[in-house]
């Protein structure tokens, strides 16, 4: 005797399925909400940017063409900016893991442990990065080293809020087949968490790169090295030709840098 199938779902039952809940339409209305109330208070207004599209393109205009004669200084400040990034990026890596592990509910279950790990990264993260740049300025001096500190403080913070999402969210099966084994945590971090993690830490690293490479590009506007002290005196200067020059150069590195990042992200993945 066959087994009785389950019947198909009538129109009716598929358009219940398909008719969105009461909490649904409450979240539209208060993302609705929220839109205009962020329009009112940043006063925006397509009429006031499309009167202003002239003073842009005088703006624009200004700039052409590119002085090439600031390109050797610029190419030398933005390796800079580069390596600001990449020992950044490199440093705030080797902190954001086990200030990650720390917040991580799955790893260390001590609530107050998990508490005090989200609050500091969270209490790190909210201070912009130009502000640390403006300190370590005020501690080390005028220079890439500032700069540099900078980003590994808000690298290591904006990283250990992933790292921390990341090891919450992995399937935990083989960590407590490891724990029924017998493995410590420290064994079970090493041996089976990070071997696991390590595709996906390394692709929200490169992306977080590509990010703060942008990041040291304007550090230097408050000293902190770089390429954006250059950009910041020709500005002043009114030199918009070699200004031209500077975002071009730091165009051509970022589009690279993003290119070279997907592809290494494709193959990590």
């Amino acid at each position: 005797m066959k087994a009785d199938l389950p019947s198909a779902p009538t129109t009716a039952e598929l358009a219940t399925l398909r008719r969105p809940s009461w909490q649904t339409g409450v979240g539209v209305l208060a993302a609705a909400a929220i839109i205009l109330w962020s329009a009112q208070a940043t006063e925006f207004s397509l009429a006031a940017l499309l009167d202003g599209i002239p003073n842009i393109t005088d703006f624009i205009g200004r700039m052409f063409p590119p002085d090439l004669s600031i390109l050797p200084t610029a190419v030398t400040l933005m390796g800079e900016t580069l390596a600001i990034a990449v020992i950044g990026t490199a440093i705030g890596v080797v902190l954001a893991l086990p200030w990650a592990l720390l917040g991580a509910r799955s790893v260390f279950d001590q609530a107050w442990l998990h508490h005090a790990a989200r609050t500091s990264i969270n209490v790190t993260r909210a201070i912009p990065e130009l502000m640390w740049a403006l300190l370590f300025v005020s501690a080390v001096g005028l220079g890439p080293l500032a700069g540099t500190l900078a980003i590994v403080v808000g690298s290591a913070a904006g990283m250990a809020r992933l790292f921390a999402d990341i090891f919450e969210t992995m399937d935990m099966r083989a960590w407590e087949a490891a724990a029924a084994a017998g493995a410590t945590r420290s064994q079970r971090i090493s041996w089976v968490l990070l071997p696991q993690s390590v595709p996906t830490v390394a692709s929200y690293t490169l992306l977080v790169l590509d990010g703060n490479v942008r990041a040291a590009s304007l550090l230097g506007i408050v000293g902190a090295g770089g390429i954006g002290m250059e950009l910041t005196q020709q500005l002043r200067l009114f030199e918009y030709g070699n200004v031209l020059t500077i975002v071009l150069v730091v165009l051509v590195v970022v589009v690279t840098l993003d290119r070279v990042a997907s592809y290494l992200r494709k193959k990590l993945l």
